[in-house]
């Protein structure tokens, strides 16, 4: 194995301890170089609402400059994060084109809340849905049952897969050192059918594919870095605007700010969201996607809520998938 940075084999002796892609030298420089950039992420974060605002457009301004406004599209998901960004970008490009991936795997609220985007707020939005290379619809349960349940978190079931998907001996076995040195207690589940494809699937690849089609350059998403891990981890290597460094041109304008900013906007600019935030949820994601439901209240987690809010679809899930969820130990019923 060869250091990321300077191509130096790696051995026992010069393998950085904190970070085994790099070599000793490389790795302390890179860890001195993310210390600098979570100081920066925290100083940006701790801005007020309307500085945020300012810095927003700006790097909006930034893409428009960089690829043209027909060259840019906003990834509208219909959530309220990305509402927030709709409603930025509106207002300095009114009919900016928004590009909305039905998964067929949405809540009905964040439907009619596309709808109403497009018929009375005037929205610039195409949705696009899943389908495989034979043109045929891709379906949440079509892929799951291909590749496997999204379940845990990304970086687990990206993990499991790659276990799973192991073409060496070797390779299986850095699998498993990487799955027990990273998250031990998930090792267990290290043969059930868990995978990250499913977003790739029903998502992300629908939205490339139209993107290609009309000749799109870059792609403008409202995603928060204190999300997730790995979306903090992505900011501090590249920043919010991200263009010709990696295979796909993205801005995140709104990477930088937290939660209760996009509350806060929401609140003083009156933005409508969906109507599934007064029913007890802080996300719209996929229905049926389990990245993060081991992290909600033991009380009552999405699917459980999703019992009283949406009879129907919870039973269509336990129908589905309730013999996975006993063996995820996801609490459900």
């Amino acid at each position: 194995m060869l250091c990321k940075i300077c191509y130096e084999e790696l051995n026992l002796n010069n393998t950085y301890p904190l970070d085994h892609r790099y070599c000793n030298l490389c790795g302390m420089k890179h860890s001195a170089f993310l210390k600098e950039r979570r100081e920066l992420l925290n100083s940006l974060q701790e801005m007020n609402l309307e500085s945020k605002i300012i810095q927003t457009k700006h790097l909006i301004r930034e893409t428009v400059a960089e690829f043209g406004l027909d060259k840019i599209y906003i990834s509208y998901s219909g959530g309220k994060d990305s509402t927030v960004l709709s409603h930025i970008a509106k207002s300095m490009y009114p009919n900016i084109l928004h590009i909305f991936a039905n998964t067929t795997n949405e809540y009905p609220e964040t439907l009619q809340h596309i709808e109403w985007e497009k018929r009375v707020n005037c929205t610039n939005i195409i949705t696009v849905i899943p389908k495989d290379a034979h043109g045929e619809l891709w379906t949440f349960k079509k892929v799951t049952e291909t590749y496997g349940y999204p379940m845990f978190s990304k970086r687990i079931a990206n993990a499991i897969r790659t276990y799973q998907h192991a073409l060496s001996d070797k390779t299986r076995q850095n699998s498993i050192d990487y799955i027990q040195r990273n998250f031990n207690k998930y090792s267990k589940y290290k043969e059930l059918p868990i995978s990250d494809k499913c977003c790739d699937k029903l998502k992300k690849e629908p939205l490339r594919r139209k993107a290609k089609e009309l000749g799109l350059e870059c792609a403008i998403l409202g995603i928060l870095a204190s999300e997730s891990y790995q979306r903090e981890k992505e900011w501090l290597e590249y920043g919010c605007n991200v263009f010709h460094e990696k295979k796909d041109n993205q801005s995140k304008p709104l990477s930088f700010w937290k939660d209760d900013d996009i509350l806060e906007y929401i609140e003083k600019y009156h933005v409508k969201i969906s109507k599934l935030y007064n029913m007890g949820y802080t996300r719209n994601g996929c229905m049926y996607c389990g990245f993060g439901v081991h992290m909600e209240s033991k009380k009552e987690n999405r699917y459980q809520r999703l019992k009283k809010t949406h009879p129907i679809q919870y039973d269509y899930l336990v129908t589905n998938f309730g013999s996975l969820l006993i063996e995820f130990e996801v609490a459900f019923a």
